[in-house]
């Protein structure tokens, strides 16, 4: 990843920032190339069938809990469930600013939030490019902890993706994922 892939003011709204000034600026960018070193972006997806019941959905043999997701998949029999992590080295990076630097810090977990972000977006459109003929209708992405969609969910749903072999995500007893700038959605 190049900083040049990362939308700023994507990166200035998680900041909470509409500008900033010279001396941040400059910071901000130093911060951005830094995590563009460190990203080693992986993905993983995987189309499953779509079970709609009375009381909720099914995604391949899994019960999806949540009226959310249920409303979410309305009128799909299918659905790609997909993950994605930017690595480990990017919250080591992270995590080492935090002790020395804590603007810093911010600064990079904000490029990051915009670095996985970008890296979705990308595979979305791959998705649909090759996907586009067999599955006319993408939805947005929805992932587990969005609405009534248990967050509990996220260790099987990783597991349906081979997500630790693969690419290297797990996820906490408490349900978050390892490493923390990573995503699951369907």
């Amino acid at each position: 990843m190049t900083p040049d892939q990362l939308n700023r003011k994507e990166i200035l709204s998680y900041l909470h920032a509409a500008e900033l000034d010279d001396a941040l600026s400059a910071a901000l960018d130093a911060g951005i190339a830094e995590l563009c070193g460190a990203v080693r972006a992986r993905t993983v997806w995987k189309v499953f069938p779509v079970t709609h019941q009375e009381n909720g959905v099914i995604l391949g043999d899994l019960p999806l809990g949540g009226r959310d997701i249920a409303q979410h998949l309305s009128g799909c029999n299918a659905a790609v469930l997909l993950a994605a992590t930017l690595s480990a080295a990017v919250d080591a990076l992270i995590r080492r600013a935090e002790r020395s630097d804590l603007t810093k810090a911010v600064m990079l977990d904000a490029a990051a939030g915009a670095a996985i972000e970008q890296v979705c977006r990308e595979l979305e459109q791959a998705l649909h490019e090759r996907l586009g003929q067999e599955y006319r209708y993408f939805t947005e992405r929805f992932s587990a902890g969005y609405g009534d969609f248990p967050l509990s969910q996220q260790r099987d749903l990783i597991a349906m993706l081979d997500a630790p072999r693969k690419i290297g995500l797990t996820v906490t007893a408490n349900h978050m994922l390892i490493p923390m700038k990573s995503v699951t959605a369907l």
